[in-house]
């Protein structure tokens, strides 16, 4: 047995062999893994790490944020609000008003937008020649349209609501400090401009209604005055009314003079058939007749008389006493809409002005550096463990 060792010792030598010649491929094998992960780790996680650290210090531009605090009020925001929601928000914060949200939400539109364009020279700010060909406008992934403009203004200009102190808050950035603190500026400015465009919109809504209706009852006013002044021209009477006082009493003093000369006449007659004063007052009592009957001709009964002019006098008369008092309801109510629209006024405070920033808020370094290595790590480890899968897939 011994000797049949000897004899073949390639026999004897070949179990202890195997395995030292099975080794080497594993280990090579394994040497390949470890050298396609770390080349995947390379290119996948440093070298973008890198090239965006490379960006982000020696070509990134700086850029400033002004930053801007104000709230739009009125004497109506908490008084027309109801209980429950002051019971909500608390006895010691404010119901942000809709006129706040309308503000913000103008700061941010494109009439803001378009003004900024006309008066403030927008496009030359975000297309400042020191910036970098990421961060201005237009760069090599935008279009050179107002559409374009109007979403890189959005990310560059914010208004919100500070859920802490309920004040609106606008923030510029901008590759200036002096550029942000300047649009941050023009951008309070249109926003006081629409502040008085709403108090003149609801001022004109309540108050020129009420003012057309005065207006329109002085021109009906003037009219009828312009018809009196005709009438008594035509009549030739100032004041028929009173005119006509004294024929009245003329008309009771002949009556009563004439009733007196008839009991007189009839008192006469009964004790005296045969005096010469019979006569007397039968021809007293025939004068009297006929200038009574003048009288009345002159009052009624006859196309010239009084009473005609009269009844126009009176018709004007009371038009105009309706007028004078449709007037004074419409004078109050007009007073009463002023005082509404003075209630219902707001007003643009500002809290702190647009500042001018010392330092670039953006771009921040470590911040996004620290994303990104997370991110594209994260990556990196889905990615092989979906390989993983897919070979022990493919293998089974």
């Amino acid at each position: 047995m011994s000797d049949e060792f000897q004899e073949h010792p390639s026999l004897a030598l070949a179990p202890a062999s195997q395995p030292a010649h099975a080794a080497a491929p594993l280990a090579a094998g394994v040497a390949f893994v470890r050298n396609k992960i770390r080349s995947g780790l390379f290119f996948t996680v440093i070298v973008p790490n890198i090239f965006l650290f490379l960006y982000l210090t020696l070509i990134a531009s700086p850029q400033y944020i002004s930053e801007a605090h104000f709230m739009v009020r009125g004497e109506h925001s908490m008084g027309s609000a109801p209980l429950s929601m002051m019971m909500q928000t608390g006895m010691n914060e404010s119901v942000t008003s809709d006129d706040t949200f309308a503000v913000q939400d103008y700061l941010m539109s494109r009439d803001a937008m378009a003004l900024l364009l006309h008066k403030d020279g927008l496009a030359q700010v975000f297309s400042h020649p020191g910036a970098d060909f990421m961060s201005r406008f237009p760069n090599w992934y935008s279009r050179r349209d107002l559409e374009s403009f109007y979403k890189y203004y959005k990310k560059h200009v914010k208004a919100q609501i500070d859920a802490e102190t309920s004040l609106s808050v606008l923030t510029v950035r901008t590759f200036s400090a002096e550029d942000s603190q300047r649009i941050a500026k023009a951008l309070i400015a249109a926003a006081e401009d629409l502040v008085n465009e709403i108090n003149r919109r609801q001022r004109a809504n309540l108050v020129d209604a009420a003012q057309r209706e005065v207006d329109t009852t002085l021109d009906q006013i003037r009219d009828l005055q312009i018809r009196l002044a005709a009438f008594r021209n035509t009549s030739a009477m100032i004041d028929p009314e009173k005119q006509s006082e004294p024929l009245v009493s003329t008309q009771y003093a002949l009556q009563s003079l004439l009733t007196a000369t008839q009991m007189r006449l009839d008192q006469t007659r009964q004790t005296s058939p045969d005096s010469p004063s019979i006569a007397v007052y039968e021809q007293q009592i025939n004068i009297l007749r006929k200038q009574l009957n003048t009288a009345s001709a002159r009052l009624t009964g006859d196309t010239h008389s009084l009473v005609p002019t009269l009844t126009e006098f009176d018709n004007l008369t009371i038009q105009r006493q309706i007028l004078q008092q449709v007037l004074a309801s419409e004078v109050t109510s007009l007073q009463s809409a002023k005082a509404r629209a003075d209630h219902q006024m707001v007003f643009l405070e500002e809290v702190s002005r647009p500042d001018k920033p010392d330092y670039p808020a953006y771009p921040s370094t470590l911040e996004v550096m620290a994303i990104s290595l997370v991110s594209f790590y994260s990556a990196y480890i889905m990615g092989r463990l979906l390989i993983a899968g897919a070979r022990e897939h493919k293998i089974s």
